[in-house]
């Protein structure tokens, strides 16, 4: 149980087996994938507020050389304008369309009491009946920004990474380091709650220097798994348009700077093509939703 001081909450809403999303900045967030992914959906969806869990026991900021985990500063004219401390707060958005709604958690990756944070997102979990949960995140990775990033899964039992699977969704290897979303995902698994992290590989080019701060085909490989997943059905042309922009950017830099060209190009024959396909198998809720649209338009029709 989450201490009462861990948490803030709005009036408490009756969701419909929600699917929890959760994106954190900080490790693992390459290219913004997770948490660009999620501002994303809270733009698309206009979500509203349902819980905080307040920074003060979770977030150091002062680790001398990380300036970016001091709170947010605007002076004007010798005047304190704006003051923005990090936050995590939780939204919940009721889908007029599916059967399931969604909740949505953005918030920084704790440097302290990973116990108590986890606990403290569970414990909104528990509260709105959320049945499964999807944490978000990027890793770094020499995907030539000409191809579709591969996104992989770890998960908490077989049939969920079955599923996952389905959608293109790859099962990954790992040994070393571990963080709060491992954390997350290890008591998730302790009490039999459904949980996936998703990673999008981020393009990094270390021998040139580069590192994508946002990388919109990242997120955007993201938000169109989580658009099958969560069912919700949202017109991506905007990221589509704003990915196009990113590709024809950085090939016109490949343009100018032939060892640059060259290096890309080698990437892309060593970087397997991905594809999406929007007509792959549907999920369990997604085929059941269907049935009974058909049945409905069927029972219509012969009145």
């Amino acid at each position: 149980m989450a201490r009462k001081s861990d948490l803030v909450y709005t009036v408490p809403p009756s969701l419909r087996e929600p699917y929890l999303v959760v994106a954190l900045d900080g490790w693992v967030d390459g290219g913004e994938a997770a948490t660009g992914s999620l501002r994303y959906l809270r733009r698309k969806l206009r979500p509203r507020k349902l819980a905080e869990i307040p920074p003060g026991r979770f977030h150091i900021y002062q680790i001398p050389g990380q300036l970016s985990l001091r709170p947010y500063t605007r002076v004007e004219e010798g005047l304190l304008k704006e003051y923005r401390p990090k936050r995590n707060v939780f939204y919940y958005w009721e889908n007029p369309r599916g059967r399931r709604d969604v909740v949505l958690f953005q918030g920084t990756e704790p440097n302290m009491n990973w116990d108590d944070y986890v606990r403290a997102i569970l414990e909104v979990a528990r509260e709105v009946r959320v049945s499964r949960i999807y944490m978000l995140g990027g890793v770094l990775d020499k995907t030539p920004h000409t191809r579709e990033p591969g996104v992989s899964c770890v998960c908490t039992n077989t049939q969920l990474r079955n599923e996952l699977h389905g959608l293109g969704i790859e099962p990954v290897e790992y040994e070393g380091p571990g963080g709060v979303r491992t954390a997350l995902l290890h008591q998730c698994q302790r009490f039999s709650i459904e949980m996936a992290i998703l990673h999008a590989r981020v393009t990094y080019y270390p021998e040139f220097n580069m590192v994508i701060a946002h990388n919109p085909k990242a997120i955007r490989a993201i938000v169109k798994r989580l658009n099958r997943l969560l069912g919700i059905g949202l017109d991506l042309s905007d990221l589509d348009r704003e990915t196009k922009d990113f590709e024809s950017r950085i090939s016109y830099m490949a343009l100018q700077n032939r060892a640059f060209r060259d290096y890309v190009e080698a990437l892309e024959k060593e970087y397997p093509d991905v594809h999406i396909d929007d007509a792959a198998a549907w999920s369990a809720d997604e085929a059941v939703q269907a049935a009974e649209e058909f049945l409905r338009g069927y029972l219509n029709g012969t009145d």
